[in-house]
């Protein structure tokens, strides 16, 4: 049976700096959290605003780039697929403020970076979207 499409393209910002480490094998792999605001009106008509969290993987070449031109704060667009948490599901908690909230995890096939930093010698972030080679994606 062919794969269906598993597609999801979100935008947010770095919650923190991108970690890059390096799995036994040799593999490099970036993990990033990125957070996404929306608002909406509840049933009462107040404005109600949430905030989504997804921690995102990155391989290989996508690894480095994310690493290299990313830091906290940083303005992404991610293309890429849910992956689920150990145990089949997302991961649950309890907000300060009361309430719940999930993180969803994903593993990136491409991502492009808005606003990324500079780094000391004035280059610039990448332009354009950065993919991630099929063999590097460890599906």
């Amino acid at each position: 049976m062919a794969n269906q499409v598993q597609m999801l393209i979100y935008e947010g910002f770095l919650a923190a700096d991108p970690e890059m480490r390096f799995t036994p094998n040799g593999k490099n792999v970036t993990n990033f959290r990125i957070g996404s605001n929306r608002e909406y009106k509840d049933a009462n008509g107040t404005v109600q605003k949430e905030t989504i969290w997804l921690k995102i993987t990155a391989w290989g070449k996508l690894a480095e780039i994310t690493n290299q031109w990313c830091e906290k704060g940083s303005h992404v667009l991610v293309f890429g697929y849910l992956r689920a948490a150990e145990g089949g599901n997302p991961a649950v908690y309890e907000l300060k403020s009361g309430g719940w909230g999930a993180s969803y995890e994903v593993t990136a096939e491409r991502v492009r970076i808005l606003k990324g930093k500079s780094n000391p010698n004035g280059a610039k972030a990448p332009a354009g979207e950065i993919s991630a080679d099929e063999e590097e994606l460890p599906y």
